[in-house]
């Protein structure tokens, strides 16, 4: 019998598995050991996609300034990692060394947008993601996101509230931005999606109620039976979606069919994807379309659940709303989302029934 103790892991770091298992330990530790495999799995994806991101962005960077990098200069992170790497002969850092040493944040940095980045930018830097929506704000906040999914996975934290293969698919389509056969290579020897297949118990809280910009989600569902929100949120593994608005959760809870993050936003892509004759890119495009009617801005980078339709078998439905009636400042029952059982949703009449 394989023993394991918790002062290997702390009681803190355990607690969320043992949650997850409503207190069943050796499904707890099963848990915990899968956490730990499904982060390797993705730091094995964001190894490749940081080293593919830092050499793209040099290529364009060492033509600008040959090896003398005038764009490091009072960057206290070069010189350190400088100082770190000096060779043993020469006593210079190279050029390599000194890129090896600096962090995913840095970067990041020279995507910020402030005046010392904008010549970076707009002669440089952008053509470093030819397939991105071609706006930096998205491109730092994909990267941004990468870099903290990737810390979590670094540091050993939990991922019981993130849906590995959503993560997975954020990062593919960063890396379609700067090269389509990178991330053809990386489809080929991922992990993550056999792994986060293999999670020995799913989370019990099945359901995503989503409370922000519910109106607008709502009217999402009802024109294009999906949920399109900015893919730089993070969801925990669920089967079901919900939507909570003016006091109440609608009473229809559609099933998640699928989790798209599309590379690129606008009507030229959603013709594309209409053409291909492919059901889910129908309905991608549609959510597309629909959105960008809405407001939701070309260039921006998205993730879309495809949701079943209103009457479909799959959607659970009950005979009326689930009303809330605590009123006052604070006083919402989902402010940005909320994890809840199905069969408590099924069951309630009103928030109160669902608090256990």
């Amino acid at each position: 019998m394989t023993v394991r103790k918790l002062g290997w892991v702390s009681e803190a770091r355990f607690q969320p598995f043992l949650d997850a298992c409503d207190g069943d330990t050796e499904l707890a530790w099963k848990l915990y050991e899968w956490n730990a495999s499904v982060a390797s799995a993705l730091f094995e994806c964001f190894h490749h996609s940081e080293v593919l991101l830092r050499n793209s962005m040099m290529e364009r960077l060492q033509h600008v300034h040959p090896l003398d990098y005038p764009w490091q200069r009072d960057q206290p992170s070069v010189v350190k990692a400088a100082e770190r790497r000096r060779d043993a002969d020469t006593k210079v850092a190279s050029p390599d060394a000194v890129i090896s040493e600096l962090t995913l944040g840095f970067w990041a940095t020279l995507l910020e947008k402030n005046a010392a980045n904008e010549e970076l930018w707009r002669h440089h830097l952008r053509h470093v993601f030819p397939g991105s929506p071609g706006t930096r704000a998205s491109i730092l906040r994909a990267v941004s996101d990468m870099r903290h999914v990737r810390n979590r996975c670094a540091h050993q934290d939990s991922l019981l509230d993130f849906d590995p293969r959503i993560e997975l698919l954020k990062l593919l389509s960063l890396v379609e931005w700067i090269d389509p056969d990178a991330r053809t290579w990386i489809e080929g020897i991922e992990r993550v999606t056999r792994i986060a297949d293999a999670r020995p118990v799913q989370h019990t809280r099945n359901v995503v109620i989503i409370g922000a910009s519910a109106d607008e989600a709502v009217a999402m569902y009802e024109g294009a039976s999906a949920y399109v929100c900015s893919a730089d949120r993070s969801f925990a593994t669920v089967e079901f979606m919900g939507f909570y608005r003016s006091k109440k959760i609608e009473p229809y809870f559609p099933r998640i069919d699928e989790i798209v993050v599309p590379t690129r936003w606008n009507r030229d892509e959603a013709r594309r994807l209409k053409a291909t004759g492919n059901e889910r890119d129908a309905r991608v495009a549609r959510a597309m379309l629909f959105g960008l009617r809405r407001g939701l801005s070309a260039g921006g980078h998205y993730q879309v659940f495809l949701l079943s339709e209103r009457k479909a078998a799959d959607t659970r439905t009950v005979a009326a709303p689930i009303i809330h009636h605590k009123s006052g400042k604070g006083s919402a029952y989902v402010q940005n989302k909320r994890y809840l059982p199905l069969a408590a949703l099924l069951a309630a009449t009103d928030t109160s029934h669902l608090e256990s």
